[in-house]
């Protein structure tokens, strides 16, 4: 309840997420389409009159590890002599030379981040207020390991003496 007698209320209905293999083909790349609907309410008797409102929906998505510098791929050669001598019952020495390939990836790892994209918000004209997404492209790119995403619904409601906003959150689920 507000403190000005209104109660304020947020749900979600309708989650769902339709995973895909991204287009790209990479493996450090997700796809995914989700759909969601957020639907505020404002009930009860307030002192003051309700001047604006707004439902807002969206996901937070998380990436373990951001690896947006990009992978450097490369060749690592060595050439030259070797010398070794053998101290023991029968000294000796060795002279040779050797060459070795030695290939490496090289990137700058950094530790994952967690984005809060809001897919839409409608202002309450009345009481009663939805926003509803369909299908929508979830993409995350330059990210190794797990991306896990999180959908949230929030209303808010402003009078002359109050503001007030609830947000409701889903369960973590990965992309």
């Amino acid at each position: 309840m507000t403190d000005d007698g209104w109660t304020l209320a947020v749900t979600k209905t309708g989650e769902n997420l339709d995973r895909w293999p991204n287009l790209a083909g990479s493996p450090v790349s997700r796809e995914g389409f989700v759909s969601l609907k957020a639907i505020a309410e404002v009930t009860g008797a307030g002192t003051q009159p309700v001047t604006g409102g707004t439902v807002t929906l969206g996901y937070q998505i998380g990436c373990a590890v951001d690896v947006s510098n990009g992978l450097t791929l490369g060749m690592g050669l060595s050439i030259g002599p070797n010398a070794s001598v053998t101290i023991s019952q029968f000294p000796g020495v060795t002279i040779g030379g050797q060459a070795s390939v030695n290939p490496n990836i090289s990137t700058t790892l950094r530790p994952g981040a967690i984005s809060t994209v809001a897919f839409g918000s409608k202002p309450l004209a009345a009481s009663r207020g939805s926003i509803t997404a369909e299908q929508v492209e979830i993409r995350v790119d330059a990210c190794a390991g797990p991306v896990t995403i999180r959908s949230y619904a929030t209303a808010a409601i402003s009078t002359p003496t109050a503001d007030h906003n609830i947000t409701v959150y889903g369960d973590a689920i990965w992309l």
